[in-house]
C-alpha cells in the first residue's frame, strides 16, 4: 500500500511549494549566471561557442540523467533520491567555483546537470502519485506559475552578483539554496510511493521505456513539451550574446529582459489554472500552442527583416511563453494519464526526452553562433515546423477518441 492510500495527501499548495523550493535549485543553476557568459569568454580566453556549451551540455546531461533518476526514485522512494541530488548539487557548485579553464567549467557543469536532474523527475512523479488528472492540471499550472518567478529573478540577481563579486558568486548562492532546499524536503515532504525492489531491473526498465515509446499519446505530448522547452533554451543559450553583445544591453540589465518573458509565462500559467475548471483540456492546449506558433513567427520575421530590438525580442518571446503556460500545464498530465504504474520511470522518460530535445536546440544555436541573431531564427524555424506537425498529430488523436 502506498503512502497516498494510507493517509490523506497534503494540499496541492504545500506540495507544490516544496517542489518549487527543490526545483528552483536546478533552474537557478542554469539561469542565474547567464549574464556572465559574454565575460567568461574573455576570462577563460576562449570562444563564445565553448562558453555556450556550459549551458547546452549541462542541459543535455540534465535531460539524459532523468532516465536514471526516475527508476531510482521508484526503487528507493522519492525523498531519498531528491535529498541525495541536492547534496550532490552542492559539490557540483564547488567544482564550478574552482574551475580554472573552460574545459574544467564545462565538465563541472555537466556533472551539475547530471546530479540536479532528479528534481524535475520527482516533481512530476510526486504530483502523479498524489493527485487525479484535474488536480494534476491545477498542480502543474500552479507549479509553472510559481516556478516562473525563479527564472525571472535569477538572471537579475546573477547580473548584479557578477558585477559586484564575480561569476563564481552565483554558484555559491546556488549551493546555499541547495542546502536550504534539502532541509525543507527532509522536514516537510512526505514519501508518496512505496519503493519497488525490482524497479532497477534492467530488462524491466527497458521494457517499460519501450512500452512508453509505443504509446502515441505519451510520445506526442512529450515531444510537444520538448519543442516548447527547446524554444526557451534557444533564448537561454543565445539571448545573453544577442542582447548584451549584439544589441548592447548592459550586463546588470539583462535579467530584466528575461523577467519580461517569464512574467508572460506566469500570466499564462495563472490563466490556465483558472480555466482548468471551465475549458476542456484539449481547448486549453490548442490555445496555448497557437500563441507559441504566433510568437515564433513574429520572432523569425523580426530577425529576417533586421528589425530586432531588445523590446521586440522580449515581445515575441512573451507571446511564446504566454502560450507555454497552458501548454505546459496540460501536456504533462495528458502524457501521463495512461500510465498506471512506475510513475517515476514514466516521469523520467517524459522529462528526459523533453530536456534532451530542448538541450539539443541549445547545442544547435551554440554551434551556429555567428555574433548575430540569425542562429536564433534558424533554430526557431525548425522547431516551429515540428510544433505544427505535432499539433496536427495530437488533434488527430483527439478526434479519433471523440
Amino acid at each position: 500500500m502506498s503512502a497516498t492510500e494510507q493517509s490523506k495527501p497534503p494540499s496541492i499548495g504545500l506540495v507544490v511549494t516544496i517542489l518549487v523550493l527543490a526545483s528552483s535549485v536546478s533552474i537557478m543553476s542554469t539561469d542565474m549566471y547567464t549574464p556572465s557568459l559574454p565575460d567568461l569568454a574573455k576570462e577563460f580566453e576562449t570562444t563564445a561557442t565553448k562558453v555556450k556549451l556550459t549551458i547546452s551540455l549541462n542541459l543535455l546531461a540534465f535531460g539524459l540523467a532523468q532516465l536514471i533518476h526516475g527508476p531510482l526514485s521508484d526503487r528507493f522512494g522519492r525523498r531519498p533520491v531528491i535529498l541525495a541530488s541536492l547534496s550532490a548539487v552542492v559539490a557540483g557548485c564547488v567544482l564550478c567555483v574552482l574551475a580554472q579553464t573552460i574545459e574544467q567549467l564545462i565538465a563541472a557543469r555537466v556533472f551539475l546537470g547530471l546530479v540536479a536532474a532528479a528534481e524535475a523527475v520527482i516533481g512530476l512523479a510526486v504530483i502523479k502519485d498524489m493527485f487525479n488528472e484535474k488536480q494534476q492540471v491545477k498542480a502543474l499550472a500552479f507549479l509553472g506559475m510559481v516556478i516562473a518567478i525563479v527564472p525571472a529573478m535569477a538572471p537579475i540577481l546573477g547580473g548584479y552578483l557578477h558585477v559586484a563579486f564575480g561569476w563564481q558568486s552565483n554558484f555559491l548562492v546556488i549551493a546555499t539554496m541547495a542546502i536550504v532546499a534539502a532541509l525543507v524536503v527532509y522536514r516537510f515532504l512526505p514519501e508518496s510511493t512505496t519503493p519497488d525492489p525490482n524497479a532497477l531491473n534492467l530488462r524491466r526498465v527497458l521494457s517499460a521505456y519501450a512500452s512508453l515509446m509505443r504509446n502515441a499519446e505519451f510520445v506526442s505530448h512529450t515531444l510537444l513539451l520538448g519543442v516548447g522547452l527547446g524554444l526557451v533554451f534557444v533564448f537561454v543559450t543565445a539571448a545573453p550574446f544577442v542582447l548584451i553583445t549584439y544589441l548592447g544591453v548592459p550586463v546588470q540589465l539583462f535579467g530584466y529582459h528575461q523577467a519580461g518573458i517569464v512574467l508572460s509565462f506566469f500570466i499564462g500559467s495563472m490563466l490556465a489554472s483558472w480555466l482548468a475548471d471551465r475549458w476542456p483540456a484539449e481547448r486549453l492546449l490548442g490555445a496555448g500552442m497557437s500563441f507559441v506558433v504566433l510568437g515564433s513567427l513574429v520572432l523569425i520575421a523580426l530577425i529576417v527583416s533586421n528589425q530586432l530590438s531588445p523590446l521586440s525580442l522580449v515581445a515575441a518571446y512573451s507571446l511564446m511563453t504566454f502560450g507555454m503556460g497552458p501548454m505546459f500545464a496540460v501536456a504533462p498530465s495528458r502524457a501521463l494519464r495512461s500510465i498506471k504504474s512506475n510513475a517515476g520511470s514514466a516521469s523520467a522518460l517524459l522529462s528526459g526526452l523533453e530536456q534532451s530535445i530542448a538541450a539539443l536546440s541549445g547545442v544547435a544555436v551554440s554551434v551556429l553562433h555567428d555574433g548575430t541573431a540569425m542562429p536564433m531564427a534558424i533554430v526557431t524555424v525548425f522547431l516551429s515546423v515540428v510544433l505544427v506537425v505535432l499539433m496536427l498529430w495530437i488533434f488527430k488523436q483527439y478526434r479519433s477518441l471523440a
